[in-house]
C-alpha cells in the first residue's frame, strides 16, 4: 500500500504531523528568510515584476503594467500585484519586499510536499520531503530572487495537490469544492505565468487517464460548474487588456508565447536535449537518491494499487512534454515539474531509515544541518561577495539624488537593466536618443538631466547633443568604460556641443 511506511518506526521528531509542520517551517525559513534583502541586489530578471510593480504605484495603472515608458503586458501582473502590495504596505522598494513573495512560496512548497507524504507515506517521509524540498538547488536558487517562478510553482503544485489528494488512492472522484479549488488555482496560475500553467495540469491529467485507461479524470474535471472559475479568474485579465489596447495587446502575446513556442522570438532555440542536464543538477543533492533508487521505482510504479506513485511519475514525466515540444527552453521552465521528485525522495529515504535505525537518524540529521549552515554561507557571504551590480546600485542611487528638486531627470537606453530602483529621485525612461531630442526640442532652451551609458555620449554628439557630466560610475572588470553609466545635463541639439567636464 502507499501508506506502508507510516506503520514502521518513525524518525523522534517526525511521530506528531503538527511537530512535523513547525520544523518544516522553521527549517526553510531558516534557509529562505534570512539575508534576503541584503545579500545582493536586484537582478535584471528581478527588475521585470519590480520596476511595474513601482510603476503601478506610481501612475495608478494596476490594469496594464508599464516598464519604464512602454506597456509591459508581456506576462500577466499577479505576482507584480502582490510585489506592488508589498511596497506599498513597507513604504517603497527593498530587496527584502521584492523577494517575499518567492521566499513564501518556498516554504509554502516545503508545506505542501510535506502535507501530501503524510497522507500517502506517512509522518517520517512528510517531515523528510519537506525538508528535501528546502534543499533542493532549485528551491534554493529561485525561492531567493523576486522573480516569478517560485510562486508560479507553487499554484501548480497546489493544482496538482488538489487531484493527488483524491485519485492517490485509486479513485476518481473530484468534489465540488476540490474541483472548484482545482480550477481557481489554474486561473490564478495562468494569472501568474500564462498559458503554460494549463499546459503543464493538461499533460498530467491526460498522461493520467492514460495510465489508468480511463476517461473519468478528464470526465471529472470538466463535467463540472467548477470549470468557469478557471476562465472567470484568469481571462479577465486578458480581456480588459486587449479592450484597452486592441491589436498591441495580441501581438505581444503572440510574439511571448507563440513565437517564443516556435523559435521565433529573439531569443532563439535550445537543444532538445537541455533538461537533461539541468534537471539533475537542479534537483542536487537528492539526484543522487533517485539515481540510487531508480531499480525501485520500476518496481513500485507496476504494484496495482501504486496510485499514488504513478500520479508523481505523471506529474514529473508529462509535464516535460510541453516543455519539450518548445523550441525555446530555460533551466527554470522545469521547476514546476520538480516537487514529486522530492517525495520520492523522501519516501526513499524513510523507507531506508525504517531499516537502518537511529544511525541513519544521525547521519541524516547531520545532512540536513550541513545543508542549512552551507545555504547560510552561501546566501550570507558568498552571493554578496559576489554582487558585482552592487557599485553600480550605489553610484545611482547617489549620484541620482543630486538632481535638485523639481528637475525632471531622464534614464535613456538602458532596457532591462537592474538599475531602474535605485534610482534616487523621480525619472521617466527614454528608449533612444532620438526620444532624447524630441524632450530637447520641448525643453525651450533648458538643460535637462540625464543617466545613461558612457557609450551613448559619442553617438549623442554625432547627433550635436552636447552633455555637461557631473559623475560618472567607476570602470570594473565586468564593466569596461564605455558600459558604465554617467549622469549629467544635456542641452537642446540645436546648441553646439559641449566638452564634458572630468566627474567631480
Amino acid at each position: 500500500m502507499s501508506g506502508a511506511i507510516s506503520e514502521e518506526r518513525p524518525m523522534r521528531t517526525g511521530g506528531s504531523f503538527a511537530r512535523v509542520l513547525v520544523l518544516v517551517v522553521a527549517y526553510a525559513a531558516a534557509i529562505y528568510l534570512p539575508f534576503l534583502g541584503g545579500s545582493r541586489t536586484a537582478t535584471r530578471h528581478e527588475v521585470l515584476v519590480t520596476l511595474p510593480a513601482l510603476q503601478m504605484l506610481g501612475d495608478g495603472s494596476w490594469m496594464v503594467p508599464h516598464y519604464t515608458n512602454r506597456v509591459w503586458v508581456d506576462k500577466p501582473p499577479l505576482v507584480t500585484w502582490a510585489t506592488a502590495a508589498l511596497f506599498a504596505a513597507t513604504g517603497g522598494f527593498s530587496e527584502l519586499a521584492a523577494r517575499l513573495p518567492a521566499a513564501l512560496s518556498a516554504i509554502g512548497l516545503c508545506v505542501l510536499v510535506a502535507v501530501l507524504a503524510r497522507r500517502f507515506l506517512g509522518p517520517t517521509a512528510a517531515l523528510l520531503a519537506g525538508l528535501v524540498q528546502a534543499t533542493c538547488v532549485y528551491t534554493y536558487m529561485q525561492g531567493r530572487l523576486g522573480e516569478i517562478d517560485m510562486p508560479f510553482a507553487l499554484l501548480i503544485a497546489g493544482a496538482h495537490a488538489v487531484l493527488i489528494w483524491h485519485w492517490g488512492q485509486g479513485g476518481y472522484a473530484l468534489p465540488l469544492r476540490s474541483a472548484a479549488l482545482f480550477h481557481v488555482l489554474l486561473g490564478l496560475a495562468v494569472l501568474a505565468k500564462g498559458p503554460l500553467a494549463a499546459a503543464f495540469l493538461a499533460a498530467t491529467v491526460v498522461a493520467f487517464c492514460l495510465v489508468r485507461r480511463s476517461l473519468r479524470p478528464l470526465r471529472v474535471l470538466l463535467w463540472t460548474p467548477a470549470v468557469v472559475c478557471a476562465p472567470v479568474v484568469a481571462l479577465w485579465w486578458y480581456a480588459a487588456v486587449w479592450a484597452r489596447l486592441g491589436d498591441a495587446a495580441w501581438e505581444r502575446w503572440s510574439y511571448t508565447y507563440v513565437e517564443r513556442f516556435a523559435g521565433l522570438h529573439h531569443l532563439g532555440s535550445q537543444s532538445l536535449l537541455l533538461y537533461l542536464w539541468t534537471i539533475p543538477w537542479l534537483v542536487l543533492p537528492w539526484t543522487i537518491v533517485l539515481l540510487w533508487g531508480a531499480r525501485r521505482w520500476v518496481r513500485d510504479v507496476r504494484r496495482p494499487d501504486a496510485y499514488f506513485e504513478r500520479f508523481l511519475w505523471v506529474w514529473f514525466l508529462a509535464g516535460l512534454v510541453p516543455l519539450l515540444l518548445s523550441a525555446f527552453k530555460h533551466k527554470h521552465y522545469c521547476i514546476p515539474v520538480l516537487p514529486p521528485l522530492s517525495i520520492l525522495s523522501a519516501k526513499l529515504l524513510a523507507e531506508h531509515l525504517a531499516k537502518v535505525g537511529k544511525r541513519a537518524e544521525r547521519a541524516y540529521s547531520a545532512v540536513f544541518a550541513v545543508l542549512l549552515v552551507a545555504y547560510g554561507i552561501v546566501s550570507g557571504v558568498v552571493i554578496p561577495l559576489r554582487d558585482h551590480r552592487r557599485v553600480t546600485a550605489e553610484f545611482v542611487r547617489a549620484a541620482t539624488a543630486r538632481v535638485p528638486p523639481g528637475e525632471k531627470l531622464y534614464v535613456v537606453g538602458l532596457a532591462q537593466s537592474a538599475v531602474y530602483p535605485y534610482v534616487g529621485h523621480d525619472w521617466e525612461g527614454l528608449n533612444s536618443l532620438e526620444e532624447v531630442q524630441a524632450v530637447l526640442r520641448g525643453a525651450d532652451g533648458q538643460r535637462v538631466w540625464m543617466l545613461t551609458l558612457r557609450g551613448y555620449l559619442a553617438t549623442g554628439a554625432d547627433l550635436g547633443i552636447g552633455f555637461d557630466e557631473v559623475g560618472g560610475e567607476p570602470v570594473r572588470k565586468r564593466y569596461p568604460l564605455e558600459n558604465t553609466l554617467v549622469l549629467g545635463r544635456v542641452i537642446p541639439s540645436t546648441s553646439e556641443p559641449v566638452a564634458s567636464t572630468p566627474a567631480p
